[in-house]
């Protein structure tokens, strides 16, 4: 027994144990997340009637956003500057501080598809945009642009929104500033037939937190003596014992 007590901490223990007040220090580490990047979403519903017959970019309908009926007036370029009243009027989301999408994923299908007599093709877009104070003009930036091309097919028909078709989505040189507007539009091309649906949603994460993780150790007493670890540490000999009592040993005498 004297052996067992010592293997159990590498202490030579008495029968009464090694009283835990006394000092069975354990180390504890755990991992300190001092910094660490905000990510939140925006979910944009979107619909584009087959009257809106212009090459255009369309936008969102500040009396109803989900409906795509406002013509912007132009097929919009990345760089250029359109209406100051672009972001309070038509924008998605306004981003609260410095970020850039991360992902971006949905799906979009046609309605009336089925009776349009060629190709349907439909160009997604997000834009990020500031506004100022008056009435200038100011310039914007594509973030995302997809192409879709739905040929002579019956309602049910739908792609993918992917953004892992355009590699502006995760990079961070495509940084949105804080109060910039995030602006979504969408145009056709060719003949126009098929209402179009579409819903996806946009994943944003901030720039300039960076996470950090640092170790952290510190020095514990362990007092809870109801633990297996704990009542073996105060009574060594406790389970020896009760074997004992509930086993007894059989002795066979031979006649």
């Amino acid at each position: 027994m004297d052996n067992a007590r010592r293997n159990i901490i590498g202490l030579n223990t008495t029968n009464q144990g090694l009283p835990l007040n006394r000092g069975l220090e354990t180390i504890t580490t755990f991992d300190l997340v001092t910094s660490a990047p905000m990510q939140f979403s925006q979910t944009v519903v979107m619909r584009l009637s087959a009257t809106s017959t212009a090459a255009n970019d369309y936008l969102a309908n500040y009396m109803n956003p989900s409906q795509f009926s406002t013509n912007s007036g132009a097929a919009l370029v990345s760089g250029s500057s359109y209406d100051n009243n672009f972001v309070p009027r038509h924008s998605q989301f306004i981003v609260p501080v410095d970020c850039y999408i991360k992902n971006l994923n949905g799906f979009i299908n046609t309605a009336g598809g089925g009776s349009c007599k060629g190709e349907q093709t439909f160009t997604i877009s997000v834009w990020s945009k500031p506004t100022t104070i008056g009435t200038a003009s100011t310039v914007m930036t594509l973030l995302f642009s997809q192409d879709f091309v739905f040929g002579v097919s019956n309602n049910s028909n739908a792609l993918a929104i992917d953004g892992t078709t355009d590699s502006k989505i995760g990079n961070k040189l495509y940084k949105i500033s804080a109060q910039e507007g995030v602006i979504v539009s969408v145009k056709r091309a060719g003949v126009p037939c098929a209402n179009i649906q579409a819903t996806f949603t946009v994943i944003f994460e901030t720039i300039d937190n960076q996470a950090e993780t640092q170790s952290m150790a510190f020095t514990s007493l362990m007092t809870d003596e109801k633990s297996r670890l704990c009542q073996t540490l105060a009574e060594p000999d406790s389970k020896y014992r009760n074997d004992r009592i509930s086993n007894p040993p059989v002795i066979i005498v031979k006649e």
